[in-house]
């Protein structure tokens, strides 16, 4: 199963920075990501939660980035995306006392999930949202 709770939440992130000030609701949103709009309150909740996306609520409310996008690493959305679990983890089969390898398995993939997501997480902080920004086409 392939998890799409970072990249559309860059996509929110994008769209809330190509629309400024101007608030955006869920409905908006789904439509522009072509998904369900309770899905896309899911991944808000916890944009709004980590401190990067500011709710508005009312008639009137929406969303809108609450900092500017130079500010906004990619590492602050995958953070919040993925409640801090990591995107890639051990199986949980139970072991085979037969078998050497089912034993040692979980160990084994343990660390070099820790590898991946620190080696991640580093490569994201130096990514800022302004910069994906630069690769849109602006009407």
């Amino acid at each position: 199963m392939v998890d799409t709770r970072f990249s559309m939440s860059v996509q929110i992130m994008m769209s809330l920075a190509y629309h400024g000030d101007e608030l955006m609701n869920s409905d908006q949103l789904a439509k522009t990501l072509k998904t369900n709009a309770t899905f896309v309150r899911k991944l808000v909740s916890r944009l709004v939660e980590a401190g990067i996306v500011q709710s508005f609520r009312g008639k009137a409310g929406g969303i809108k980035l609450a900092k500017s996008p130079q500010d906004i690493s990619l590492k602050d959305i995958y953070l919040a995306a993925t409640c801090e679990k990591t995107l890639i983890n051990c199986h949980k089969k139970p072991i085979n006392k037969a078998c050497p390898i089912s034993g040692c398995i979980e160990d084994v993939i343990g660390e070099i999930v820790v590898g991946i997501e620190e080696t991640t997480k580093k490569y994201l902080l130096n990514k800022k949202l302004d910069q994906l920004m630069k690769k849109v086409q602006h009407k």
